[in-house]
């Protein structure tokens, strides 16, 4: 377990890009929000808006399998995710939201259905800062049905190769402060907990063979808030309660009042059901939105579990905390 724990060193697609390295700033998170502040002695509202998800129960919207949020902090825009197509761009302005308010795209991993949308944001001669953990640019494959057959499911080529990317992107692996109280985790450490770890997923070596991806590029977005944070994950490849113990690690002492998370539970056993469950509730997190690749049947356990503290969203809906 442990030597699976390493993962295998596989040299980055190289692209032009900023990389985060030793001597750039980097998080003190933990000391930043010790008072419980935004940092300038205030406290203010928290806005997030679906802008894609799984499912949609608003005329005029679209829905596709993938995710896209926008977050509102303080005076800063965030999209966390841009979903596989350009879905997210057609609901924002459904629903007269600006684009060109983003200052920060946050990518949590290197799968299509979380970055294939970038190839369809409309302010590229403007573009924000867009953080991606860097190992997110391996080729990435899902397997098929069939035994011994594999599909690929990585950030489009054509989408991370894009001239406009040059000056935008940031490749970070390690935490990374973006903002006065806004977090990128970077990589999230590997499970010690064989059924938490990922299932199914693989990168390419290099005589072709296919190796298991641990998803060791996942990363998650962490706002504070009023002194406690919110939290948002993609999809939880590295297991949800391992992720949200990684939270808890970066940021000691601190309560998590919200958690957005795709969860990728749709297909795991009851046993592994009720047992993500119950580590959630452990935590007594305020408000849980289970979105995307959760799954119908885990997002109804959830809330039957955790009552009044999960909240059912999709594509269009706001939360205002």
């Amino acid at each position: 377990m442990k030597e699976l724990c390493r993962g295998i060193f596989f040299a980055p697609t190289v692209i032009p890009a900023k990389l985060c390295v030793p001597g750039e700033k980097k998080s003190s998170f933990a000391d930043a929000i010790a008072g419980g502040t935004d940092g300038k002695g205030e406290l203010n509202m928290l806005k997030v808006q679906i802008l894609t998800d799984n499912r949609t129960e608003k005329r005029g919207l679209l829905a596709e399998h993938g995710l896209s949020l926008w977050i509102e902090k303080d005076d800063k825009v965030i999209l966390f995710d841009t979903g596989q197509s350009g879905v997210f761009v057609h609901n924002a302005k459904v629903l007269g939201l600006q684009l060109a308010q983003v200052e920060y795209i946050v990518l949590s991993h290197g799968h299509y259905d979380h970055c294939g949308g970038l190839a369809y944001f409309p302010q590229q001669d403007k573009a924000p800062k867009i953080y991606l953990h860097r190992d997110a640019l391996q080729k990435k494959f899902a397997a098929n049905r069939s035994v011994g057959s594999y599909r690929e499911v990585g950030i489009p080529p054509q989408t991370v190769t894009q001239a406009w990317l040059k000056e935008a992107l940031v490749l970070n692996k390690e935490p990374l402060e973006i903002a006065a109280g806004i977090l990128v985790s970077g990589g999230i450490p590997c499970s010690q907990d064989g059924a938490e770890q990922p299932q199914g997923f693989y990168l390419e070596g290099a005589n072709g063979q296919f190796l298991r991806d641990l998803m060791l590029d996942e990363q998650m977005l962490i706002i504070e808030d009023a002194g406690e944070l919110a939290v948002f994950l993609g999809c939880g490849h590295p297991g949800v309660s391992n992720c949200l113990n990684y939270v808890r690690k970066l940021v000691p002492g601190k309560k998590i009042k919200l958690l957005i998370a795709g969860m990728h539970l749709e297909k795991v056993s009851s046993l592994r059901l009720e047992e993500s469950i119950r580590q959630i509730s452990e935590l007594n997190i305020t408000k849980v939105v289970p979105v995307h690749c959760t799954g119908l049947r885990a997002m109804t356990a959830i809330q039957a579990s955790l009552g009044e503290h999960c909240q059912l969203l999709c594509a269009g809906d706001q939360l205002e905390i």
